[in-house]
């Protein structure tokens, strides 16, 4: 400090008489920064069927719509394959069009759509217009919104976001167009349309929705649909502690779901050079009985005897185009998720940081969720696999170890054959990981850590009960401690006998 001057003077001096001026945004800077810290592929979609879900949708529909090529004339050919095979390798994209059937904009939403970072105050939601909508510019220029009885575009004039808000026609829809801001985007095809498949495969995991379909112009290349069962109980031991270490958590009830979740795709994905042709898939699954959640056995339907034709391979290593590519193939999966409800009890500290940094209170109850995959599910969801079945699903079946979600997936794992869902945990800014470095958000996020090591437990409780059920019904099995190779056979049908 430079001796004789009076800093606190000063500055309540410029208080009193210093020049009173706005701090200034570049707002085009800003959300360009911001885009940059999204590494994963698909974000954007990522951003908007999060959005359907919390808008209670059943449903969403994503169409990429194209243009014509200039340079490669549109074949003549009446033979459907060959129509598509040309829009996949010489279209480009005119723009993005996402549908849902949720619940349509209210007043606060369209007002949160024009404030950046503004979030949904509600607790209970994941998403709802925060930050992370405007990861919409990295594929559009002038996004427009319809839903219900208005619509809004957003334009930039020089460096400045704006929007024009109208009212249009009654919808029971919202819609999301994205017109492409480069002309010469190249319609996905090959390795980029599997990978979107598969994230949108993924996406089904946890998220509340009943199906997504994915279209290129008129062609369907994708339709997931997801079914689920009536949950059914499980039992938590009287003498079980239920609360969490620092007693901010605990767990009240665990429930059980069985999930059907069927993949159809026009064989067009079957092309892709990222498959092996002749793979014996069946030959190379793991088995996931070694998880704890291994217990549950009942499935929602039989699994579809329906096999396909895998690509063959020219000598070049590159895919040979399938002869009917626009044929359909299909494959159900079948998994169970077990779902805890969670109550916290937050003190006024930890509530008060909480909303200043978040903008929300933290919710009084939320839920701690694990999708694993019994032996049974497995052989079922296994049988006729195709190949390209293997790809979409990967994400979807925890073989080795799954991931940590809060909506979507992290890039934190469980160390468990089996993905844990906590909606209530914080993310980091482009949600790929858990706030570990904000002190309270820290505290919050551990907590709940802790709720999913209870949930587990209560699992693995569960688990023991069933396979003492099964014990019971060999004679004398009370008074005897060894099992007769058959008989555990019988008990554990993962183990292969010579």
């Amino acid at each position: 400090m430079v001796a004789g001057v009076d800093h606190n003077a000063l500055r309540a001096q410029a208080v009193e008489v210093g020049e009173d001026r706005a701090v200034t945004v570049n707002k085009r800077s800003l959300i360009d920064k911001q885009l940059s810290r999204y590494s994963r592929p698909w974000s954007t979609l990522r951003e908007l069927i999060q959005n359907a879900a919390d808008a209670a949708a059943s449903r969403v529909v994503i169409k990429i719509e194209t243009n014509p090529s200039t340079r490669v004339p549109t074949p003549q050919s009446d033979d459907p394959s060959a129509r598509l095979k040309h829009v996949l390798h010489n279209h480009t994209i005119s723009q993005w069009v996402v549908e849902n059937n949720g619940n349509v904009f209210g007043s606060d939403d369209w007002a949160r759509l024009q404030e950046i970072s503004s979030g949904n105050p509600d607790e209970d939601k994941i998403g709802a217009f925060g930050v992370g909508f405007y990861s919409v510019f990295s594929i559009s220029e002038r996004p427009y919104i319809s839903s219900g009885s208005e619509a809004l575009e957003f334009y930039w004039k020089e460096n400045d976001l704006r929007t024009k808000r109208f009212r249009s026609p009654q919808t029971t829809e919202t819609v999301f167009q994205l017109p492409a801001r480069d002309s010469g985007s190249t319609v996905p095809h090959g390795q980029e349309l599997s990978s979107l498949c598969e994230f949108l495969t993924g996406s089904m995991t946890f998220v509340k929705l009943q199906s997504i379909e994915l279209f290129i112009d008129d062609w369907r290349m994708l339709r997931l649909t997801k079914s689920i069962a009536d949950a059914v109980n499980l039992s938590i031991p009287a003498d079980f502690n239920k609360s969490t270490s620092d007693k901010l958590m605990r767990v009240s009830q665990v429930t059980q779901e069985a999930v059907q979740l069927e993949a159809e795709w026009m064989k067009a994905l079957e092309s892709t050079s990222s498959l092996r042709s002749g793979r014996d898939i069946n030959a190379t699954l793991e088995t996931t009985t070694k998880s704890v959640f291994s217990f549950f056995k009942r499935k929602l339907d039989t699994p579809s005897q329906n096999t396909t034709k895998r690509e063959q391979e020219d000598t070049s290593g590159a895919s040979a185009v399938m002869q009917d590519m626009t044929g359909t193939s299909r494959h159900k999966a079948f998994f169970h998720i077990n779902k805890a409800s969670i109550a916290t009890n937050v003190n006024r500290d930890l509530g008060a940081e909480f909303l200043r940094l978040r903008k929300k209170s933290p919710p009084k109850a939320t839920t701690v969720s694990f999708l694993a995959q019994s032996y049974d599910e497995q052989a079922a969801s296994s049988l006729s696999e195709p190949a390209v079945a293997k790809k979409l699903f990967k994400s979807v079946i925890p073989e080795n170890k799954g991931h940590i979600y809060i909506g979507f997936t992290t890039s934190q794992t469980t160390g468990l054959a089996a993905h844990l869902e906590i909606p209530a945990l914080v993310p980091t800014v482009e949600r790929e990981q858990l706030d570990l470095n904000s002190k309270h958000i820290k505290e919050w996020n551990v907590e709940l850590l802790r709720a999913a090591g209870i949930v587990s437990r209560i699992s693995w409780s569960s688990a023991t009960i069933d396979l003492q059920g099964q014990l019971s019904k060999y004679p004398g099995m009370t008074e005897r401690k060894v099992l007769a190779p058959k008989e555990l056979q019988d008990v554990l049908p993962a183990v292969k006998w010579l």
